[in-house]
Order: C-alpha cells, then sequence, then structure tokens
C-alpha cells in the first residue's frame, strides 16, 4: 500500500513540473502551441500516462491518470503578460533537453527554479532602445533629423515613466498606455513649442510606434490561421484595446494643444 501511495506522490510531482512549464512559458508570453507541446514532450519523458492539456491564452487545463485508476486534473487562470524573449529562449532550450530526455525532475524543478529568478536585463538598456527606437521609427515616416532627436527625447521619457512611476502605482494595463501615450505626446508638445522639431505629428509617431501593439495583433492573425479563435480573439482585443489606450492619451492631449496654441501645429 505504502508504495502505491509513494508512486501516485512521485507521479503527482511530475505532474506539478509538467504544468509549471506550460504556466511558465505563458506567463512569460511563449506561443501558446509551444507551451502545449511542451507539456506534452515533458509528459511523455517523465512517463504520465493518458496527460491532456488544453491551452488558451490566458489559462491552461491539464489532466493525467494516476496509476490507471484516478484522475488528476488542474485549471490556472493566467493574465496576458507582455514577452520575456530571455526567458522563452531559456524555456525552449530546457523543453528541448526535457524531450530528449536528458533531465530528470530535480532538474527541470531547479532549472525552472533559475529561469523564474533570472532578471530581464539592465533597464537603462531598455529605456536606450526605446529612445533609439522612437527616432528611428520618427525617421522613417520622413521626419527630420530635429524631429528624430524630439523623438529620442520623448520616447526615454515615455519608457522611464513606464517603468518606474507606471510600476511602482501599479497601474492597470489601461491606464499605464493612456498615461504613458499622454506622457509622451505632452513631452512632443513642450519640445515643438521650445523650437525643436519641424513638424510635431512626425515627432509624435515616433514615441506612439513604440508603444503600438504590433506583436499581439500578429499572434492574433497567426491564432486565427491556426483555427485556434478563442485565443486569437482574446489576442485581437488586447490589441484594440491598447491600441484604443494610445488613442486616448495622444488625442486628449492634441486635443488641449490645439486649444492652447490656437489651431497652430
Amino acid at each position: 500500500m505504502s508504495e502505491i501511495v509513494s508512486q501516485n506522490e512521485r507521479e503527482m510531482y511530475k505532474f506539478r513540473l509538467v504544468t509549471r512549464l506550460g504556466e511558465t512559458m505563458l506567463r512569460n508570453g511563449s506561443e501558446i502551441f509551444r507551451a502545449d507541446e511542451a507539456m506534452h514532450y515533458a509528459a511523455d519523458a517523465f512517463g504520465l500516462q493518458d496527460f491532456c492539456s488544453y491551452v488558451i491564452a490566458n489559462g491552461m487545463f491539464s489532466s493525467f491518470c494516476s496509476g490507471t485508476q484516478m484522475y488528476s486534473c488542474k485549471i490556472l487562470s493566467l493574465p496576458l503578460t507582455p514577452i520575456v524573449l530571455q526567458k522563452v529562449e531559456a524555456l525552449n532550450d530546457l523543453s528541448r533537453k526535457i524531450s530528449a530526455g536528458g533531465c530528470t525532475p530535480e532538474e527541470v524543478e531547479a532549472t525552472l527554479d533559475e529561469i523564474d529568478k533570472m532578471g530581464t536585463g539592465s533597464s537603462w538598456k531598455t529605456i536606450l532602445a526605446a529612445a533609439c527606437g522612437a527616432a528611428c521609427f520618427s525617421c522613417l515616416f520622413k521626419g527630420s533629423i530635429t524631429d528624430g532627436i524630439g523623438a529620442f527625447i520623448s520616447g526615454f521619457v515615455l519608457e522611464l515613466f513606464l517603468l518606474y512611476p507606471c510600476a511602482r502605482w501599479k497601474l492597470p494595463k489601461i491606464m499605464a498606455n493612456i498615461a504613458g501615450a499622454a506622457v509622451a505626446a505632452v513631452v512632443c508638445c513642450l519640445l515643438f513649442a521650445l523650437g525643436l522639431g519641424d513638424n510635431l505629428d512626425l515627432m509624435m509617431i515616433g514615441p506612439v510606434f513604440v508603444m503600438t501593439p504590433g506583436v499581439l495583433l500578429t499572434n492574433a492573425i497567426r491564432h486565427f490561421m491556426e483555427n485556434d479563435y478563442l485565443s486569437g480573439l482574446l489576442r485581437l482585443m488586447d490589441a484594440i484595446l491598447v491600441a484604443g489606450a494610445i488613442a486616448i492619451g495622444v488625442g486628449s492631449v492634441m486635443r488641449i494643444w490645439f486649444l492652447v496654441s490656437g489651431g497652430i501645429l
């Protein structure tokens, strides 16, 4: 009897590791089909019987048969989160090692602990990348050098605002996007009022494009093409809400600027 209990406990331990692997991948923005495949590879490598999973953008359902008699299942609700490529890459490498049979359950657990503690890189590198991206987008749309400089400054302030005040205040995603877009628009308007930049719209388009949910929209279309309509709809609505929040933030500031400046842009 004790041997059966010990075997069931061991299987439950493996099942928790498999679901944790899928959960960690989803929480860091991994593709849905990759999370599902990784869980099945791990279940096969660990010898879990009749393992089944159903993964969507913000949730996961999984089950397996313990001792050919009792089915165990787990349901997880996960928030839609941004992509952390560094962790996704590490998780994909771990999935390959598991499928090749090169990891024990204990090694998988230790690796998952390391990935959870893994940093996402320097904040200042992120801020500088956002500023350079904003300047490049401004120049891409035929903005002048001074427009690019203004977009660089605005993108720098925008990412600084999103990484520190927004994180400290724990603003909801929609409010953070509205506030961030408004901050970027205010910075552009102030710089333009000080004489920097030739076209306010071309200056402002840089930081706006940095916030544009291009990856969300691309993933939504991909889910639709894979007949995963529920996940595609979730991603599409997320992208639409983010785009709407950006439009509200920029539009509000531009309207106020238009009234204050007497219609001179």
